[in-house]
């Protein structure tokens, strides 16, 4: 007997937080500072440490510039506008007369990150304090500068001076970054989210492409996927696609030509060099018009191990050449009013063909858990499939265009939204299970 998937639902809490810091930045207000959050200790391993440069003008100049030995700074991005909001944490910089202790506590708020920074260098007699009020730049991923005045303090003496840091987040830190890439003449953004555990261990990340329309800010919210990552132990990424939608699928727009391909292929080589990502454990899912992009990349993209489209699935079957066996499961309401189920129904034996599978299937009726939301699940399992290339669909019966487990993008407008399976859960329970040889 098949056992119903778990509907894990985000503490009201973390609603609240989300809610607040969506509205902020709809509507222009301060972004409220986290929760304060034990920095760890630098991490040995793949990441070099966090490297920190702090200048004051005066005379004799002060410069510290150098790797931490302990602690960390750690710097988080928005997922609304990948835009830097906050900079937190302490630790100790290796200095040329000896160790200096630097802290940061800095959150953005309407007129940029504000807050204030310190340095306590005792070998050097000098001591830096400064309040930071906007001014803050983010000349590339993971580097912060800044540049105005703070009160330095040397020999007993105190001085109103110019100041300035420069901090280098070399080793990523739980929590939301944004991803920047020039590519095919455009500029292209992604953001992700590393869990509550991450450590710069080796983990795997899935991938989410966003529908019609959709930035990544939405995708998050409606369908509280990073949420899901955050405390399951792995990465998250959303790109975001250039104008309306992915190019080279149903919907997506055909000019400029901005190689979508090219540029997924660019954010793993980014996750694996960045971030640590485990390249043999890299999936794709996708919703919509990102679902059929998942499609294509099902076709052509042999570094993801699994794959998982929603409400949009493989259209052009002839132009599809793996050459390889694919894991995939599938997710589509059959009453579905912009991508028809018929869509899902086609796909399957595609798949199934192209991994060895048999031609039937066995269909499992799931648990009608919430039987308010006017939808029930049926699970289609294609037979005799290799244990490394299941084929599954889940009919969502009754279920509209929109993300299950999550919050309806138009209410009742698309169909309905079935609470009896989290799109989360069932994805990443069956994506995780492969990995590339």
């Amino acid at each position: 007997m098949t056992r119903p998937m778990g509907s894990p639902r985000r503490p009201a809490r973390r609603r609240l937080i989300t809610s607040i810091t969506l509205a902020a930045l709809a509507f222009g207000l301060p972004i409220p500072a986290p929760p304060s959050a034990v920095v760890p200790e630098a991490r040995a391993g793949v990441f070099r440490p966090d490297r920190i440069m702090v200048t004051a003008a005066g005379v004799p100049a002060y410069r510290l510039d150098g790797d931490l030995t302990s602690g960390g700074i750690a710097v988080n991005d928005a997922v609304g506008d990948y835009k830097t909001e906050r900079v937190q944490g302490q630790g100790t910089v290796s200095g040329s007369q000896g160790p200096a202790e630097v802290t940061f506590k800095l959150t953005r708020w309407i007129i940029g990150l504000s807050g204030t920074f310190s340095v306590q260098d005792e070998s050097a007699g000098v001591e830096i304090s400064a309040k930071v009020i906007g001014g803050v730049r983010s000349p590339s991923d993971a580097v912060i500068t800044w540049q105005g005045i703070g009160t330095v303090r040397r020999d007993g003496r105190s001085a109103v001076q110019e100041v300035g840091f420069t901090v280098h987040d070399r080793r990523p830190d739980p929590g939301d970054h944004a991803v920047h890439i020039r590519h095919a003449g455009q500029e292209r953004k992604a953001i992700l989210r590393l869990p509550d555990d991450y450590d710069g261990s080796p983990r795997p990340v899935l991938f989410h492409f966003p529908g019609l329309f959709e930035a990544p800010w939405m995708a998050e919210f409606f369908g509280r996927m990073a949420d899901h990552a955050q405390t399951r132990g792995y990465i998250m990424i959303t790109p975001e696609h250039y104008g309306i939608g992915w190019q080279g699928v149903a919907g997506g727009p055909a000019e400029p030509d901005v190689d979508d391909p090219g540029f997924v292929a660019a954010l793993q080589d980014v996750l694996v060099e960045r971030f640590n990502a485990d390249p043999r454990r890299l999936y794709a899912s996708g919703m919509s018009n990102g679902g059929f992009f998942t499609s294509k990349m099902a076709c052509e993209n042999g570094r993801f191990a699994a794959f998982a489209p929603v409400a949009g699935q493989l259209g052009d079957q002839a132009a599809c050449r793996p050459g390889r066996r694919v894991p995939i499961v599938m997710i589509h309401g059959d009453g579905d009013p912009l991508v028809p189920y018929g869509t899902a129904t086609a796909a399957a034996p595609f798949w199934a063909r192209n991994n060895g599978c048999g031609a039937t299937a066995t269909s499992v009726d799931l648990p009608d858990t919430h039987p308010e939301d006017g939808t029930t699940v049926t699970r289609h399992a294609h037979d005799r499939c290799p244990a490394d290339a299941p084929v599954i669909l889940y009919q969502i019966r009754g279920g509209g265009h929109n993300w299950p487990g999550g919050i309806p993008f138009l209410g009742p407008v698309l169909g309905g939204t079935t609470q009896d399976i989290d799109a989360n859960t069932v994805i990443w329970d069956f994506v995780s299970r492969f990995r590339l040889p």
